[in-house]
């Protein structure tokens, strides 16, 4: 079952006792409420493959950290391999060029002692206008080449692209969660090979009676207390306050950031929360109270 689910089921069994419960007053004219919640991954992503073949290697398990960009899974690439090879022999090949500017180099000094011979009156117009076109000609073979070999750069950076749709990376640093396949196994774009968490920070999820709305305020600082066996005091960071109720409820959402350096703490643990708010009023109580409307 989604951990939120059950949070946000118990807030709705339990939104008449919190409408209606006591808070503790300080000096300062503040309360320290407390509420139930539930620390998830800040994300959590299926990897698959955007290519169908199959996988020639996995590379981590159930319960590995990975690190953003690092290789999780490889498919068959051989043939890809090679597509770049070739490529790169190509594109790395500069005989194409060397060969158009050498007949470059001949055309264009046939055409110069032809205009001087001409200017003599010793060669024809039409022997000009021959050499010349054959020097045009020279020229243009020569961008072609030019041009045949940045089309070929081009295709060595196309089939490393082809090529590293082969390797599966980590999008981000977490943990692997779940390995659905294995080395050998089939793979098509909608399978997924594993999924990885998120938990650097973790997200804590709590649902608060309406009559806390606007007395919580992104980047309040609230303490919050996982379950057993973790337990401890760790201050989170209000990032989402929900502008929409759960009208079943009377309840509206919170999330907060909270920093997990070194995966001390693990997702999808339930928790409690204290949050330091204004002073809520026995009046505040009667006109959130859905019973005494």
């Amino acid at each position: 079952m989604d951990l939120r689910k059950t949070v946000r089921s118990y807030a709705r069994e339990s939104a008449g006792l919190l409408v209606g419960a006591t808070v503790v007053m300080v000096a300062t004219g503040a309360s320290a409420a407390t509420f139930d919640c539930v620390m998830d991954p800040a994300l959590t992503v299926k990897l698959g493959s955007p290519v169908t073949s199959v996988l020639s290697d996995v590379m981590v398990d159930r319960g590995d950290v990975v690190k953003k960009g690092q290789p999780i899974a490889q498919i068959e690439s051989e043939v890809e391999k090679a597509v770049v090879a070739i490529n790169e022999a190509r594109a790395g090949s500069t005989a194409e060029i060397e060969a158009k500017q050498a007949m470059l180099d001949e055309k264009s000094g046939v055409f110069k002692r032809k205009s001087d011979l001409a200017a003599k009156n010793v060669a024809s117009t039409q022997d000009v206008e021959t050499a010349q076109a054959e020097f045009n000609v020279a020229t243009q073979d020569l961008a072609l080449a030019r041009l045949n070999q940045h089309m070929a750069e081009l295709e060595v950076a196309r089939s490393r692209a082809l090529l590293e749709q082969r390797t599966i990376r980590s999008p981000f640093d977490g943990i692997v969660v779940e390995r659905s396949l294995g080395p050998g196994e089939y793979v098509r774009p909608e399978a997924n090979i594993v999924t990885i968490a998120k938990v650097d920070p973790l997200f804590v999820e709590a649902y608060l009676p309406v009559r806390y709305y606007g007395k919580i305020k992104i980047g309040d600082i609230a303490v919050v207390h996982p379950g057993d066996p973790i337990g401890g005091d760790h201050n989170a960071t209000v990032s989402i306050v929900d502008q929409v109720f759960d009208a079943a409820s009377g309840t509206f959402g919170v999330r907060l950031n909270l920093p997990n350096a070194g995966y001390a703490l693990p997702g999808g643990l339930r928790c409690r929360v204290d949050f330091k708010v204004p002073e809520v009023t026995a009046r505040d109580a009667e006109t959130t109270d859905p019973s005494k409307k």
